[in-house]
């Protein structure tokens, strides 16, 4: 029998349901366990500057449905019987038996009927852990003998539909209490983390007495920690490109047998292909290869380094760019009365990204962009040389607003400079407030090509088939960049529809920006939206809601702070001079 308890898709994997993650199945809840446990001949993804930058000298494909399973266990361990007669609260490892389990689901060991997981589990303010809800502890938290190892039930009054009206109590010794202030963090004080972390099998010491309760499908409960890049091919001869693939063993024999062993699989394995003339021509191809990384390893020190080679990528060539199956764009003629306002727009046809599942958060949401990431859970506890990944072949629009434009905008609008200087004091102390380390300045421009990005989305997912969930986001600024990337992707090898790379032609373009800067005007919740002042309180936004600008967590990179309307566009209570000033 296959063991096989639930699917899910390859990308959820990577952003939803990684290692750690609670995922509903059809019988259970489930977690996918540490990639530790995973098959050690999964399908590999190279990607040199994202390797590089995370340190990891390769990743591994997510594998899709009839090729590979992944090892998961049943989370949480408790789980209580469905019959309103028994309600027994049972530990599911207890009498486990996986034919059964795999055939009828999680069953009660009193009665045989069938059983859901346990509503409620708990965190710790510290080191990510995740545990069930100490339901004996509870039920005994009144009488004080959290000694007794009786069984447990959860009946319900129904008598409201609060949690007060639901009682945990104890067969044995006749404790009880209602789950009234089973959700608040003051009600478990005396209480120590326990220091499990379910994925990885494993418990670590922990002495975080600030234990926090959570309902097991919460938001939450799970952060996935994740770096991407768009791949962009690199010039690389026959046999670079045969060492790549070989590189692996080549290092093992390396490793155990330098000279000889590197020798006798040449011999064996890459002479026979035709490919070098003889084996010094090899090593010195080698030795190439491995500066090559180790220069790669040095100069990808800033996620902005990545950035900075794609934006590279979508400005570095006239009319027509063709790497391959992976990266196909085309420059379209910016038209006079747009020059002011951009100074390059692209179709990218084709485009890889590769997404990287770094680890994971709890609690509180992770650092974003930086290579060293503070307080995660790392996914093979930091050790391993590789992460898991997907692919995601698809398209975009790639906009580059005109630089000379935008600095005058800036330096000539009294209003902008200030806005700019607020926008760069909030984001530093936000930084700072969350113990993030600094990367790059946010201000005026970043909240203007942020928020273009936004209404641009909000408008194609409109005309372009795709809803604003499947679209996503790219900003490109620094001193060298201001531009915008929109895409969509699929993680099937033939990618997406085509139908957001249409939108980028100039007429359509140009009728979905006025139609965005003509909808941006005016917010359902005006004019309170047009009078909001960015503040931590506001989440750095000026006139910014989810009416209006606001997108999914899944379409914006940076989790929808530093947005305002007002700096495209007038609003009702705009003071600024908007860029797109005469546009419409």
């Amino acid at each position: 029998m296959k063991q096989e308890v639930g699917e899910v898709r390859p990308g959820q994997l990577i952003t939803t349901y990684g290692p750690g993650a609670i995922m509903d199945a059809v019988n259970d809840s489930l977690m996918i366990l540490d990639i530790g446990f995973w098959h050690q001949n999964l399908e590999e993804i190279h990607d040199k500057r994202l390797a590089s930058f995370l340190k990891k000298d390769y990743f591994k494909k997510i594998p899709v449905k009839g090729k590979k399973d992944l090892p998961s266990i049943p989370f949480p361990y408790s789980h209580i019987c469905s019959d309103l007669k028994c309600r027994e609260v049972f530990d599911i490892r207890k009498s486990f038996l996986m034919d059964s389990y795999l055939k009828y689901g999680p069953i009660c060991p009193s009665c045989g009927k069938k059983s859901y997981p346990a509503r409620f589990v708990v965190s710790c303010a510290e080191g990510n852990h995740l545990d069930d809800f100490p339901w004996h502890w509870w039920a005994h938290k009144r009488k004080g003998n959290h000694d007794c190892d009786g069984k447990l039930k959860l009946t319900s009054t129904g008598q409201n539909s609060g949690l007060s009206s639901m009682t945990v109590s104890c067969s044995k010794c006749g404790a009880y209490n209602d789950m009234g202030g089973a959700t608040q963090k003051n009600s478990f004080e005396g209480m120590t983390c326990s220091g499990n972390h379910p994925h990885m099998l494993r418990r670590e010491r922990c002495n975080s007495n600030q234990i926090i309760p959570l309902q097991r499908g919460a938001s939450n409960v799970y952060f996935s920690v994740l770096r991407s890049a768009i791949s962009i091919p690199e010039s690389e001869n026959l046999k670079q490109k045969i060492i790549s693939e070989n590189l692996d063993d080549i290092s093992m024999f390396e490793d155990v047998m330098p000279e000889t062993g590197v020798g006798n699989f040449f011999k064996k394995k890459i002479y026979p292909l035709g490919i070098f003339e003889d084996y010094e021509e090899f090593k010195k191809e080698l030795q190439i290869h491995k500066k090559r990384k180790s220069d790669s390893a040095e100069e990808t020190q800033q996620y902005e380094q990545i950035k900075e080679i794609e934006y590279e990528a979508f400005t570095n060539f006239k009319n027509q760019s063709d790497k391959g199956i992976h990266f196909k764009a085309q420059v379209q003629e910016v038209p006079v009365d747009l020059q002011k306002y951009f100074s390059r727009i692209v179709k990218a046809d084709r485009l890889k990204e590769v997404l990287v599942l770094l680890g994971f958060t709890r609690i509180d949401s992770p650092e974003p962009e930086v290579k060293d990431v503070k307080n995660i859970v790392r996914l093979g506890g930091g050790n391993s040389n590789w992460l898991p990944a997907v692919e995601i072949f698809g398209e975009g629009i790639f906009i580059e607003l005109n630089r000379i434009t935008v600095e005058a905008w800036v330096k000539n609008n009294e209003e902008i400079l200030r806005s700019s200087e607020i926008y760069k004091n909030l984001y530093e102390k936000h930084v700072e407030s969350k113990g993030w380390s600094h990367q790059s300045e946010k201000d005026v421009i970043y909240v203007l090509l942020h928020t273009l990005s936004h209404l641009l989305i909000k408008q194609l997912s409109q005309e372009s088939g795709y809803s604003s969930t499947a679209i996503k986001e790219r900003i490109y600024y620094s001193e060298n960049m201001t531009g915008i990337l929109i895409y969509t992707g699929s993680t099937d090898q033939e990618g997406s529809l085509g139908g957001l790379v249409e939108m980028g032609e100039i007429p359509r373009l140009r009728k979905i920006l006025i139609n965005a800067l003509d909808e941006a005007k005016f917010c359902s919740n005006d004019p309170s939206c047009s009078s909001q002042e960015p503040s931590e309180k506001s989440y750095l936004n000026g006139a910014s809601c989810f009416a209006c600008t606001m997108l999914p967590e899944t379409a914006c990179e940076n989790g929808n702070i530093l947005l305002s309307r007002s700096f495209l566009t007038e609003t009702m209570e705009s003071e600024a001079v908007p860029f797109f000033e005469g546009l419409i």
